[in-house]
């Protein structure tokens, strides 16, 4: 469960995440060939190809890691981004899933500061209560399958 914060923060993250992902989902697609490294010298099957990313995850659980708490977060923050209603606070949310800093998006909004982190904290707001109402319905349902046999 994430605080206030950390949902705020995870916002702001969202656009380097996405890329990041975005570069090593390429980067996993690839059937290319090892040009650098032990890899390239390593005999290959014929007709084989290497998978880089594969090799470089396996040798490393730490980018696995890494990559898994990027797709975390930007799975949260995809998931709720329809339950908010409000059309000004969901283009702010966009914006800066599309990298802008907060003094772009007011410029483009034609809005102050105190209205922006008010705006922000709407949008938080609804994040947390999406959260809260899904950990109430999965609890709900443990309940219930606890006491059904």
């Amino acid at each position: 469960m994430y605080t206030a914060e950390q949902i705020e923060e995870m916002i702001y993250e969202y656009h380097w995440r996405k890329n990041v992902l975005l570069e090593e989902g390429y980067e996993l697609d690839s059937n290319s060939t090892a040009q650098y490294g032990v890899e390239s010298t390593m005999p290959k099957a014929q007709g084989g190809t290497s998978d880089k990313v594969l090799d470089i995850v396996t040798r490393n659980d730490v980018i696995y890691r890494i990559l898994y708490k990027h797709l975390e977060v930007v799975s949260f923050i995809d998931k709720y981004e329809h339950h908010i209603d409000n059309d000004k606070n969901l283009n702010i949310l966009y914006e800066i899933k599309k990298g802008k800093r907060p003094t772009e998006i007011k410029k483009i909004m034609n809005i102050g500061r105190t209205n922006f982190e008010s705006r922000m904290t709407d949008i938080v707001n609804v994040y947390l209560n999406e959260q809260d109402k899904h950990n109430k319905h999965n609890q709900q349902d443990k309940h219930n399958q606890r006491y059904q046999h």
